[in-house]
């Protein structure tokens, strides 16, 4: 049975808007019920902080001018300004599954760093992010994996990561993922894997197992099911808008299916539609997964994570700030509920 824990705070001060009454609000806290991070919800907020998830469309389509002609992602430059893959791993230096190109990193973040070019157009809004599309990234992205897993098995430990817009931290602005293979777990993923593992050998019972089903039973923040994918907001997010989508049964992106691939590509299309409707325009996506080769669904499932960040505007406001830099804490100032049921009818 899995304990949500959550409690409240209060901050008073004597507010000048009030004529320097006393002014009270209530701060409520909540702890990830697997890894025991605390999160604060700070409510009412949202109206005066979405003006900064909000791109400048002038800003935008500025920035996509002065980028398309030196763009090393578009059609006519992506072959003979992108790098090739070593024989060793990939024969043909480069792989491509639809409009989609795979090709590696010109500066590698780990010993397996590659660039997954989603598509021709040099700039998507957030609702013309297709499932076709994504779901060509992802297939590439795996067909990658696989042929590394041959050719550098040491490699164990993947994932495939999304920036969208500068204020994302991607530098370049047409539609990309990264795959990334390393010797041992990123941190996050590490983290998840301890937990996952103890909470299975205290209880006999996969963590994600029963997360599905209390919130199914629940129902506040399910938003929906596509095949085996579960989609949801998470009790106490970390990040702006946070959904997570979970793929029952399945730890190993190498033995993800086809139907997988399209479920997954579908869910995160369709996260993506709920945020351009909401004005946000710029994201960051993260697939976190176990080992490669080896099934260790029994207490790990296999999920995608997507999170709003600040849109492109004059205000240059940063949302990565001391609490989450370097106290590893921040504050939600929307309730997973209530975006939940918000995100809800796009998942039906």
């Amino acid at each position: 049975m899995l304990v949500l824990e959550r409690w409240e705070g209060e901050a008073a001060f004597l507010s000048p808007l009030r004529a320097f009454e006393r002014e009270r609000q209530t701060i409520e806290f909540r702890r990830d019920p697997l890894t025991g991070h605390v999160t604060a919800i700070v409510r009412g907020r949202e109206q005066y902080i979405l003006k900064h998830f909000r791109s400048s469309e002038e800003d935008v389509r500025r920035l996509a001018e002065e980028t398309r002609p030196n763009c090393p992602f578009c059609p006519e430059a992506l072959e003979e300004k992108t790098p090739k893959f070593p024989p060793e791993l990939l024969p043909e230096g480069r792989l491509r599954v639809g409009d989609c190109w795979v090709v590696p990193a010109l500066f590698a973040h780990m010993e397996l760093n590659a660039i997954v070019v989603l598509g021709r157009e040099h700039y998507r809004p957030l609702d013309a992010f297709d499932e076709r599309t994504l779901a060509d990234g992802l297939e590439a992205s795996i067909r990658l994996l696989r042929a590394a897993a041959r050719a550098r098995p040491e490699l164990r430990f993947a994932t495939i990561i999304m920036n969208y817009l500068p204020t994302a931290g991607a530098s370049l602005l047409h539609p990309h993922m990264q795959v990334l293979a390393t010797g041992r777990p990123f941190n996050k993923l590490r983290e998840l894997l301890s937990h996952s593992l103890r909470h299975y050998l205290a209880t006999s019972r996969c963590f994600w197992q029963e997360l599905v089903e209390h919130e199914e039973r629940e129902g506040a923040r399910l938003v929906g099911r596509l095949r085996r994918t579960w989609w949801l907001a998470p009790f106490a997010p970390e990040k702006r808008y946070e959904v997570w989508g979970l793929v029952e049964g399945a730890s190993d992106l190498l033995a993800l299916s086809c139907e997988d691939m399209a479920s997954l590509a579908s869910g995160v299309s369709r996260v993506l539609a709920y945020y351009a409707d909401k004005g946000l325009s710029a994201f960051n996506l993260a697939i976190l997964a176990g080992p490669l080769g080896q099934d260790v669904s029994a207490y790990f499932w296999l999920q995608v994570r997507i999170c709003a960040r600040f849109g492109l505007n004059g205000r240059r406001l940063n949302d990565f700030w001391a609490l989450p830099a370097l106290l590893d804490q921040d504050e939600i100032f929307k309730p997973p509920e209530e975006y939940a049921a918000e995100l809800k009818p796009y998942l039906s």
